[in-house]
């Protein structure tokens, strides 16, 4: 009983440990950056990712480390992993699109809907929690208006809180629908980005077939579908083809 008390009490010693290693190798991965060792610093925080310590921090700084290495793909890919943990995250989208201008691939975006897109560009400007947490606002706003509705005393104020009232409850219903349409992106998006300098697409999955277009390191790319070694991946102009699955990383 006296061995599995002590037990119970290194337990807490030894996690407090492992945390100050893992903010150790975080403060030792930004001395590093700061003096200018950026292969040192990329070594320092990949290892904290290996550990399995995932945070939009690390991700961020790392993509910060590679571009200071002009490695883009890694830049990129690193960006947006951070950008998927928090799509609220200013300072990433800033430092995403510094890190794109880097990519030779100038591909335009396939226009689509005009409302469709707008509606889209909505509700990634936040991410699914603080559409959610806006949600849980407004209907304690909602509840409040109505709550004032039913004992204002005159017929004006009557009138001015149900008013209220209505428009909280319709921006929720807008709300918690973004959250959801938000978390749906986020698990049916299987994007890439290709990490080879430059990778030549098939049309089919082999290379015997056509060539259609060339790709460069940083690029983003859609997978669609797999079939042995290849991938077959949809650009952003729409274009399809397929690219073997060591040429790109998995987001």
């Amino acid at each position: 009983m006296r061995n599995l008390f002590m037990i119970l009490l290194l337990i807490p010693a030894l996690l407090f440990s492992q945390e100050d290693v893992d903010d150790s190798a975080f403060a030792k991965a930004n001395n590093a950056y700061t003096n200018g060792n950026y292969q040192e610093a990329q070594e320092l925080y990949s290892s904290i990712l290996q550990s399995g310590k995932h945070s939009v921090q690390v991700y961020y700084n790392l993509g910060n480390t590679y571009y200071k290495l002009n490695e883009v793909a890694p830049s990129i890919y690193h960006y947006e992993k951070a950008l998927m943990m928090d799509p609220d995250n200013e300072d990433v989208r800033n430092n995403l699109k510094f890190a794109q201008q880097m990519t030779v691939d100038r591909i335009e975006s396939l226009g689509g809907n005009p409302f469709l897109d707008a509606m889209t560009s909505l509700v990634k400007s936040m991410s699914t929690d603080s559409w959610a947490y806006l949600s849980i606002m407004l209907a304690i706003l909602a509840v409040l208006c109505f709550v004032l509705y039913h004992y204002a005393a005159t017929s004006g104020k009557k009138r001015l809180f149900f008013t209220f009232f209505i428009v909280f409850l319709l921006v929720m219903g807008l709300s918690i629908y973004a959250a959801f349409r938000s978390n749906d992106l986020m698990v049916s998006s299987n994007t890439a980005i290709i990490y080879d300098q430059e990778v030549i697409s098939r049309s089919e999955p082999n290379n015997s077939s056509q060539s259609t277009f060339t790709l460069h390191a940083g690029t983003k790319v859609e997978i669609l579908e797999s079939y042995e070694d290849w991938s077959k991946v949809r650009i952003a102009n729409g274009e399809k083809a397929w690219v073997p699955q060591d040429s790109y990383k998995e987001l």
